[in-house]
């Protein structure tokens, strides 16, 4: 990327696209290191030794706003299942401590009782199901849908990794809504369908260069065009076998 000064984000979804092992991911990391954006997990990022590498490079960005937002968060697909387990473990501790005051006899009402109640009523109308209980796909659109909010900026890495097509397209309804309430995105992606979203900016992530191009020029989209034309075809050239 050492040919690479600057990269302007002035549309409300852009997207970093690109082989794997081009940097997308340690790119948008780095972004949202320097601009201090939370993660979504709140872990801070000095207390996780895989962003140790990443923060070296995040040192050397400078970032220009028109407006910064506040709000908004950083988030991996990778980081999703470590989350549902922790919220899960957070549910179970705070119901086990008020089972334990129950057994004391505390009254409902009792000061003891707010912190560990308040926590879990906080919980309970952030994520009305428990995640583990939905699906894979439905767990993660529900975290998405509890979070999102209007005037933020959100940092993605790749979503769609948890996602069928059909949730896919879900995922963009609820990213459009908050582009119209103001929110803007930069997401790594290697989805030919979250890519397609209108107006969208989109880089093309390489080793010496980053570029924007047009959505047919995305070779995941070339790709799947060409697949879906005859994948009888591909099917024949991958697993050729002697008759």
């Amino acid at each position: 990327m050492h040919n690479t000064d600057e990269i302007v984000f002035n549309r409300p979804l852009t997207f970093m696209v690109g082989d794997n092992g081009v940097g997308k991911s340690t790119l948008i990391q780095a972004i949202a290191i320097s601009n201090q954006i939370p993660q979504l997990t709140n872990q801070m990022y000095e207390n996780d030794p895989e962003y140790e590498n990443i923060s070296q490079l995040a040192n050397c960005l400078k970032s220009h706003w028109d407006v910064k937002s506040k709000r908004g968060f950083f988030f991996r697909a990778d980081d999703f299942i470590s989350f549902v387990r922790k919220n899960k473990k957070l549910r179970k501790e705070l119901e086990t401590e008020l089972a334990l005051l129950d057994e004391k006899g505390i009254d409902k009402l009792a000061f003891e009782r707010q912190p560990f109640q308040n926590s879990l009523t906080v919980l309970k109308r952030s994520y009305p199901k428990e995640l583990d209980k939905l699906s894979h796909g439905q767990s993660f659109l529900a975290l998405f849908k509890s979070r999102l909010a209007p005037n933020s900026l959100y940092i993605l890495d790749e979503p769609e990794t948890p996602l069928s097509p059909q949730n896919q397209l879900s995922l963009l309804y609820m990213i459009d809504e908050q582009i119209k309430q103001g929110s803007q995105f930069i997401i790594a992606s290697h989805s030919p369908i979250l890519t397609a979203y209108p107006n969208a900016d989109i880089y093309h992530i390489k080793h010496d260069d980053i570029s924007l191009i047009e959505y047919e020029e995305i070779e995941n989209v070339a790709f799947m065009k060409h697949f879906m034309t005859d994948p009888q075809r591909f099917m024949h050239y991958t697993f050729e076998r002697d008759n």
